[in-house]
């Protein structure tokens, strides 16, 4: 019996001891493995957003035609690169063609008309005003006549008819002095009418014959800008309907003028300000960074699955050129605070218990001791430590 209770006794104590090493084995496994020592450094407050790489304004344009009438020559295929003014379609013209002829034809007969004009009325009033003067001056030797025919009258040396005679010349050199007279100044008011009438006419056919250019420029499509053709979208031989929509040739992108678009949520947008910094990658170029700053957050909201978001745009301030395209995705990051000189401890070393308090383990002579701390702002893997740490002291990792 008392072997029995002997044996008992012992299996108790060895089940006891062998539930003790498990549990030491377990709190063992549940101790961090590395240490980190507690420091001072900075910490940033970080918002993440998905974005896009987008043309600025006026990065992008669409090339299209004023004018209606069969694409004669399309000069450019996607994914050439197009210089601004340089001709990249040409559409049928001819008519507009001969209509510019036609117009210089008539512009060079008036100019011409305007040239005689100007020649030919200022000999025709000279030629007036010398019939005048003379008439003028046989008046007045007709007036000097008068005078010595009166003398000799009262000195009874000729008859009376004779100096009637005399005044009747007078009288008709004097109507024929004012007929005269009449038309030249008739002739000088022709000559001004004929002159506005026909540089009106000059002006007028000027103007036709510009407008006859600009329509015929029209046939000719120049690129705006510099850039890249992104998309054609006529082909030569098929003939194009301007209406209310020009039809559009070709897109052409400047890749040297792009920016980011991010989408901010609602809970996120107050923290942001134009100017902060910001780093985006894209997934074309996972190793490499590009740095970004805020330039200005759209007033309007964007509303996606219920959620709503805001967008911010922001200008690229590393060289991009052959690495960012239209249309990439882009996880952005945007720098929305800092503070210097703080506690601050790994990430993976701060633990949340049961009751919902963040606390990380404290290793003092070789021990590790669980301490509850007040956590502040966390980024690239460092978390902010408001309180119960010290510098100096040393914190497990897990």
């Amino acid at each position: 019996m008392k072997r029995c209770l002997l044996l008992l006794l012992f299996i108790f104590l060895g089940l006891l001891s062998s539930c003790k090493d498990k549990k030491a084995s377990k709190e063992r496994e549940n101790l961090p493995k590395k240490t980190a020592v507690v420091e001072r450094g900075d910490i940033f407050l970080e918002v993440t957003a998905t974005g896009a790489i987008k043309p600025q304004v006026g990065a992008q344009v669409k090339v299209g035609a004023r004018i209606s009438g069969k694409v004669e020559r399309l000069l450019v295929r996607q994914g050439d690169f197009v210089r601004k003014g340089q001709l990249i379609a040409v559409i049928e013209h001819q008519d507009l063609k001969n209509q510019v002829e036609r117009f210089e034809y008539e512009l060079k007969q008036a100019i011409s008309q305007l040239s005689k004009a100007e020649q030919t009325y200022p000999e025709k009033i000279l030629a007036q005003r010398k019939i005048v003067s003379a008439i003028f001056a046989e008046l007045e030797q007709l007036d000097r006549d008068k005078r010595r025919y009166e003398n000799l009258l009262n000195e009874g040396l000729i008859s009376r008819k004779e100096l009637e005679k005399i005044d009747t010349e007078r009288t008709i050199k004097q109507h024929q002095l004012e007929a005269e007279r009449a038309n030249l100044r008739a002739l000088e008011f022709e000559y001004q009418r004929e002159i506005e009438r026909l540089r009106a006419q000059v002006e007028s056919i000027k103007r036709q014959l510009e407008d006859a250019k600009i329509r015929l420029s029209y046939a000719f499509v120049y690129s705006p800008i510099d850039g890249f053709v992104s998309e054609v979208t006529t082909q030569q031989g098929e003939t194009v309907v301007a209406g209310l929509n020009a039809p559009t040739f070709i897109t052409v992108i400047d890749l040297k003028r792009l920016e980011v678009h991010c989408y901010i949520d609602e809970t996120d947008i107050g923290k942001i300000k134009p100017g902060m910094e910001a780093h985006f990658k894209v997934d074309s170029y996972p190793d490499k960074t590009f740095k970004a700053r805020v330039r200005t957050i759209y007033p309007g909201a964007i509303i996606k699955n219920n959620v709503v978001f805001y967008d911010a745009v922001l200008d690229i301030l590393t060289p991009y050129e052959d690495y960012l395209r239209p249309e990439m995705t882009a996880q952005v990051t945007i720098i929305a605070g800092k503070k210097e000189n703080v506690i601050i401890v790994p990430s993976n070393s701060v633990k949340i218990d049961p009751q919902g308090r963040h606390f990380v383990m404290v290793k003092k002579d070789d021990k590790w001791e669980k301490r509850i701390v007040k956590v502040g702002w966390e980024s690239r893997g460092k978390i902010e430590i408001i309180e119960g740490l010290e510098v100096g002291e040393v914190v497990g990792v897990w």
